[in-house]
Order: structure tokens, then sequence, then C-alpha cells
């Protein structure tokens, strides 16, 4: 063995075998192509002048929506933004049977 060079072994310990290390990988998401309707418009609405709660879960429904939009996982997106419009409808219905029950009771008096 030559005393030039400490270790004549290109392996990091003599005797013992070498580690590969693998290079990392990185996954990106990227955006829906074609990306279905959040109803965040229509969650805000139902929120402040319709059904309050149904509103607020109306709203977080459509936030997941976008989230699922942004990190490209169309099932998820479409899932959400059904359940969102869906309470979206019942809010508004709830809301209007509210009002019609509210002005006619007004009228009657």
């Amino acid at each position: 063995m030559d005393r030039s060079q400490p270790f004549s072994d290109t392996r990091p310990y003599p005797g013992q075998s070498g580690v590969t290390v693998q290079p990392p990988v990185f996954v990106t998401t990227v955006p829906l192509a074609r990306p279905v309707p959040d109803h965040l418009g229509y969650s805000i609405f139902t929120l402040l002048c319709c059904c309050f709660p149904l509103g607020i879960a109306a709203l977080v429904f459509s936030c997941s929506t976008r989230d699922a939009i942004y990190s490209g996982q169309q099932e998820l997106a479409k899932r959400h933004s059904k359940t969102a419009l869906m309470l979206n409808h019942i809010g508004l219905g709830i809301g209007l049977v509210i009002i019609v029950l509210i002005i006619f009771n007004q009228m009657m008096k």
C-alpha cells in the first residue's frame, strides 16, 4: 500500500461496500387545465344574505374546491364543487322561505 495516499480504496471504509445515493425527486403539481367552478361568490352571498350556517359550510367547500384545483386533484375538486353548490341551493331555499314567511307575517298584521 502506497503511503503517499492515505486511502487507496475508493470505498468509504476499507472492506465495506459503498452507498449509492439517489438524486432527489421533486414532484410538482400543476393547476387543472379545465377547472371546475368553485362557487365562491355564491357561497359568500348565501353566507351573508340567506342562511349563515349553511353559508359557512358552503364557503369551506368552495375554498376546498379552489385548493384542489390548484393542487391538480380533478375528482376532489368536482366533489367539493358539487357539495358547495348543493349547500348554496339549500341555503338559498331556506333563506327565501324565511323571507316569504316574514313578509307574509307582516302583511297579516
